[in-house]
């Protein structure tokens, strides 16, 4: 089976693309023409090689697109964030790709922190307190997911990147930076069933690795989507195949590494195609960092047999 070819924007500015903070007063990805052509040329770039599928990053650690109360619990959805979903999907659109939001990142839960009057992470209560996480259901994810919950370009919705290293005794043994296992699932399962319930888009959430799916079984998730970096190799080998992982669902490899590995790109998707992924998502397009080299990633993804989308 063919495999389907999935890519990580992730962001232009992480948690600017989408919302108004004091480093984007007027907002983001709708309010900075150059920024959206610069995606829409890697978009391009990206179908051309053979990638339907695109991984992005919305409210990440939740420094833009919310409007929070004096107390700092979460409003609503701010304004310019609406504006800028509206414009990331029409670009989207123009390259006739599939998109997959990620709602948040496992920075939410980072200590916090205030950068310029912003505050970044220190949003674990969020997870871990009842009202509070009600309120960012009932308030930002709900409305989120009922207003595109039926737009075509979207295929999938991720609704927290990496949570075990947010999760106390999963990924992190730090109790500054974490929630409650228990805490972590209650509110994954909340989010998927408000996303199967406003939405006709799959479900999933990004593990780090393959090592920690137990933290998203038997949550009502559409497919299970691990992430693979040479680190993880000796204890979770992406040549294990996924019929092994005890999944009731397909299972989508994430994330993978495009430069800094001991295996190049085109390695790594052969590998995923005869271990059974679906589809698989090269990190990334956009992203400055070890693991990105654009140029290696669409040159591994060029010619490739096309495949019909997971979602």
């Amino acid at each position: 089976m063919s495999l389907v070819l999935g890519a990580n924007l992730p962001w232009v500015r992480y948690g600017g693309d989408f919302g108004a903070n004091a480093w984007s007063p007027d907002g983001g990805l709708a309010t900075r023409k150059a920024d959206r052509q610069r995606v829409l040329d890697v978009l391009l770039r990206l179908r051309e090689a053979g990638v339907t599928q695109l991984r992005w990053f919305f409210l990440c650690d939740a420094r833009a697109g919310i409007r929070f109360r004096d107390d700092g619990a979460p409003l609503e959805i701010q304004s310019e964030a609406w504006r800028d979903i509206d414009a990331a999907l029409d670009l989207v659109r123009r390259a006739d790709l599939s998109l997959m939001p990620v709602l948040f990142d496992f920075h939410l839960c980072r200590p916090r922190r205030i950068v310029n009057g912003v505050q970044t992470g220190g949003r674990s209560r969020f997870i871990s307190h009842a009202d509070l996480r009600a309120r960012l259901l009932d308030n930002i994810v709900g409305p989120l997911l009922a207003n595109y919950g039926h737009s075509p370009e979207i295929g999938a919705w991720d609704l927290f990147n990496e949570p075990e290293w947010a999760t106390f005794g999963v990924g992190t043994w730090n109790p500054v930076s974490s929630v409650s296992k228990a805490a972590m699932r209650g509110f994954l399962h909340a989010a998927a069933a408000r996303a199967h319930a406003l939405t006709r888009q799959k479900v999933t959430v990004g593990t780090a690795s393959a090592l920690t799916l137990s933290l998203v079984r038997g949550l009502g998730l559409d497919f299970y989507q691990p992430h693979w970096y040479d680190r993880f190799e000796t204890r979770a080998p992406l040549g294990r195949h996924t019929a092994t992982l005890d999944c009731d669902g397909p299972v989508v490899l994430g994330e993978f590494p495009t430069c800094n590995s001991a295996r190049t790109p085109a390695e790594l998707l052969d590998t995923a195609q005869q271990s059974g992924y679906a589809a698989a998502y090269f990190w990334s397009a956009l992203a400055d960092d070890g693991f990105t080299h654009l140029q290696q990633a669409t040159a591994a993804v060029a010619g490739r047999t096309p495949a019909t989308p997971h979602s």
